[in-house]
């Protein structure tokens, strides 16, 4: 079993049966001038996620765990 420090209480899991899904994290919603700004979204609160994302990514990372990454696309903008 591994533990991650995390508010407002540590996780414990099995690492076999574990793996980090990382879903849409790219530029284009995150970014000024981006799809998520054109969204209307608050791009800063946003932006807050890709620290604590890093530091959980390297983790794993590190620890030789499973790391599955997804990425929605479109090939234009649905205006």
């Amino acid at each position: 079993m591994l533990k991650i420090k995390a508010k407002p209480y540590e996780y414990e899991f099995d690492p076999k049966h574990t793996a980090l899904l990382v879903i849409d994290f790219q530029k284009d919603f995150l970014l000024p001038k981006g799809f998520g700004e054109f969204l209307g979204n608050n791009i800063l609160l946003l932006q807050r996620a890709i620290e604590p994302a890093k530091n959980i990514l390297t983790l794993f990372r590190e620890k030789g765990l499973m790391v599955i990454h997804t990425r929605h696309q479109l090939l234009k903008y649905c205006l």
